[in-house]
């Protein structure tokens, strides 16, 4: 499996190099706040999600209509003036991602064929996808692909299903920032972001 990742390596580098080149194109002048690597639980797809402050606050709006019945007054008030967020940490909910025709979507087809070949393997080994990650997007923000304002960004790689969500959130936060900006992180449901139970 170590010979699958290091094949994948410089593939996964080029795709998001360029999948990146066409967010920004999208973005335009707003500014990005966070970048999240999202796959599955089972590690076999992959896609780009990234999140501007003013896409933040349009998003915070529209779904603050839908959930007032959930928030305090203070709460919507903190939506309402943008003091809290209702979607700050959540890549699902942001504005975003790479359009499923460019290079991450012919990762995840070699990811879901490596898996299907030997599943077993793939599971034990599940931490090479990580560790090659990691590694591609330290890469990419040395070389400031993300744009100019690079260290102003908070990344993090995330599932879109499964356990251990948050651990793996953390620990690659970790890995990819600077100790302030992750202790920012760490913290993030905790300040200025509402976790609705419903």
């Amino acid at each position: 499996m170590k010979d699958f990742f290091e094949s994948i390596n410089p593939k996964l580098y080029k795709a998001i190099k360029k999948d990146m080149k066409h967010i920004l194109k999208r973005i335009g002048s707003e500014k990005i706040y966070s970048i999240a690597l999202v796959t599955d639980e089972d590690c076999i797809s992959v896609y780009l999600a990234a999140n501007t402050f003013e896409f933040l606050r349009k998003k915070d709006l529209d779904i603050l209509k839908s959930m007032k019945q959930y928030l305090s007054e203070d709460e919507i008030r903190g939506v309402e003036n943008g003091s809290y967020s209702l979607t700050k940490w959540i890549p699902a909910e942001w504005g975003y991602s790479d359009d499923g025709s460019g290079g991450l979507t012919k990762i995840s087809r070699l990811l879901f064929e490596q898996e299907a070949n030997s599943p077993t393997e793939y599971e034990k080994d599940k931490h090479l996808f990580f560790e090659t990650t990691t590694s591609v997007l330290k890469r990419l923000m040395k070389e400031n692909v993300f744009g100019s304002y690079t260290k102003d960004i908070t990344f993090f790689i995330t599932l879109s299903d499964g356990d251990g969500i948050y651990e793996i959130e953390n620990h690659s936060a970790q890995q990819l920032n600077s100790a302030e900006v992750y202790e920012k992180f760490l913290h993030r449901h905790e300040k200025n972001c509402i976790v609705v139970k419903h």
